[in-house]
């Protein structure tokens, strides 16, 4: 059980000097105690696809199906994300809460100045009519690279499209220096939620939060 692991701590910062309107908002949330222990974190560095063997050959085998991994502007997606969103009922033996299950619209997000300091979002794409299957709205916060919402259609996960867009998160990070990800609580969710997470190469952290 994961309360037996021995406590690893690392600590996150978040780089408040820089964009502090940013950074303060995420540390206020994250340091009120609800993100401490045990946490799914992962160095961010370029030696992720030769670490995770399985990981990589999965993303490998989605991309040479066709599927393509690519930043994304939410508000073109806005169908497809709502297909996505309600093509299964219940996600890690949980039922999908109202807020998925309402079509959502999406607002141009601001053109960020920093890219250590922003809101990306990143889509993985069908390959027969360029239709989203996979999505992630990812927060980077100085070395905090944190997926927020997270989610891929439920007849694709199949073809393994969750691992290439992490894949390509990871990837497109880097760009803007080293971090950690941040993948929330690492016992959050089912056993296959975990499984998966581990397979990325998320363990569980102790995390100190540092502005």
């Amino acid at each position: 059980m994961t309360a037996t692991l021995e406590r690893t701590r690392v600590t996150i910062d978040l780089e408040g000097g820089c964009c502090p309107d940013f950074a303060t908002p995420l540390y206020t949330q994250l340091s009120s105690g609800a993100y401490t222990w045990p946490c799914s974190v992962m160095p961010l560095t370029g030696e992720w696809t030769s670490q995770h063997r399985t990981a990589r050959k999965r993303a490998a085998r989605c991309f040479q199906d066709g599927y393509s991994f690519s930043r994304i502007n939410r508000g073109d997606y806005t169908d497809d994300i709502h297909e996505i969103n309600t093509s299964a009922d219940e996600r890690q033996g949980r039922p999908m809460t109202a807020g998925y299950l309402e079509r959502q619209e999406f607002s141009t997000l601001p053109d960020y100045p920093c890219e250590r300091h922003c809101i990306r979002t990143y889509g993985v794409t069908d390959p027969g009519d360029g239709r989203l299957r996979a999505y992630t709205w990812v927060y980077r916060s100085g070395d905090l690279v944190m997926f927020s919402s997270i989610l891929g259609h439920a007849d694709h996960l199949a073809a393994h499209v969750m691992y290439l867009l992490v894949q390509g998160v990871l990837a497109d990070q880097l760009h803007a220096g080293p971090g950690i990800a941040f993948y929330n609580k690492h016992d959050g969710g089912t056993l296959g939620l975990v499984f998966f997470k581990e397979r990325l190469g998320f363990k569980p952290c102790e995390v100190a939060w540092s502005l």
